[in-house]
């Protein structure tokens, strides 16, 4: 055979399915997905989400039959090419954009939706108490007499929310290209698991070895539709930023130890996380009296106020992205959440700051540390924004 150029025509699908609301929130959406393409088999990866969402489908499908409609749209995503650089989604979400940004209530993505036995979920942090509320509805698989919740407690010694800064699935354009809040769920063990990408990735290892049974599935998918149920439908959006505010001090902290005897201050970081929780404290007292005045029908389910707090809990994730990208990473826009410039598998907290430290170690410069104080700015900047797009002044 000659050697030659070799022409490839590379051809994706992306099924898109949408399930309206009837009401004044149609545009705003909640969005659910899961990639169907795999290397094998795919049994686990990814088609033990792709069943969860056939499922929840299904059962949304019986609700709507029934009169019910959503407040807001629910968007129904089965990405092709994840696995070929998370192509689909990308794509979809790069055409989008503008879309997105302006109409995203929150995207909530399932891969591989069962592979082990104990609860591994990853969220931006405004959606932390959302699914721990929702873990304490859902049965466990192996005990009928408590909830997924205690199991996940008592198979940690300190469980922990998981953050979504790396490009390991199909919520990366959407948390780090257009900074919409994310969540990502699997049952697992560790980091990994045996058959991962291999031949062995079918139903008889799924069945024997993953989820005898198929209980963790059905636990899955009711985590997954009880999530979409309460974003799509509650009046006022389910988003607490008051964990973001302690993650931010947390990571604030690692940077001020790091930059240790340096001329790095993070001061103007303490600074804009302190407006943050302020407006954050500010937004669950406005929640209260809102769901106050609805109770005892002083104001009416809809009304300006109710949307101008809903438009302000979903646009602040927004704030935090930057149009110029993170330092030498310039597609990934989120200032908070990414991945290290070393490893795209990787979360880092602060990236930027985090690439910029590890550039300022390496050459040792007056310039590269004031680099660093750069990319802290940038940071209390976004963060700052949050603050005031969480509060309102921006409006």
């Amino acid at each position: 055979m000659a050697m030659g150029a070799l022409d490839l025509c590379f051809v994706y699908r992306n099924l898109i399915c949408c399930l309206f609301s009837n009401g004044y929130g149609v545009h705003k959406y909640v969005i659910l997905g899961n990639h169907r393409d795999a290397w094998t088999f795919g049994a686990a990866d990814p088609n033990s989400g792709t069943a969860a969402m056939i499922e929840l489908a299904q059962r949304f499908s019986m609700l709507q039959k029934q009169g019910w409609r959503p407040r807001r749209t629910i968007i129904f995503c089965s990405w092709d090419a994840e696995e070929y650089g998370l192509t689909g989604s990308t794509e979809w979400v790069e055409e989008n954009r503008e879309m997105l940004s302006s109409r995203a209530v929150a995207y909530l993505n399932i891969d591989v939706s069962v592979v082990g036995p104990v609860l591994l979920p990853s969220t931006t942090p405004q959606l932390d108490e959302l699914l721990l509320e929702t873990i304490k509805l859902v049965q466990d698989p192996d005990n009928s007499s408590q909830t997924v919740y205690d199991a996940w407690v008592k198979s940690n010694a300190s469980p922990k929310i998981q953050r979504l800064g790396n490009g390991g699935s199909d919520y990366a354009a959407f948390v780090q290209h257009v900074g919409i809040p994310s969540t990502n769920l699997i049952f697992g063990e560790g980091p990994g698991y045996p058959v991962y990408h291999s031949l062995y990735d079918d139903f008889v290892w799924v069945e024997k070895f993953a989820d005898p049974g198929f209980r963790r599935h059905v636990a899955a998918a009711s985590i997954w539709g009880i999530m979409a149920l309460r974003l799509a439908d509650e009046e006022i959006i389910p988003f607490d930023y008051m964990s973001y505010t302690t993650e931010l001090e947390a990571y604030t902290k690692v940077v001020e130890k790091e930059t240790e005897g340096t001329a790095v201050s993070c001061s103007p970081l303490y600074n804009s996380i302190r407006a943050l929780k302020k407006a954050a404290t500010k937004v669950n007292s406005e929640r209260k009296e809102i769901q106050r005045e609805l109770s005892s029908k002083q104001l009416s389910k809809g009304s300006m106020k109710i949307r101008g707090l809903n438009d302000r809990l979903m646009q602040a994730e927004r704030a935090f992205t930057n149009r110029e990208g993170i330092f030498k990473q310039a597609w990934y826009k989120h200032l908070i959440y990414g991945p290290s410039e070393q490893n795209d598998w990787d979360t880092a907290s602060y990236p930027g700051i985090a690439d910029a430290i590890a550039t300022a170690r390496s050459s040792n410069t007056s310039a590269s540390w004031k680099l660093v104080q750069h990319e802290v700015h940038r940071v209390a900047r976004a963060v700052a924004q949050a603050s005031a797009v969480l509060s309102g002044s921006l409006t």
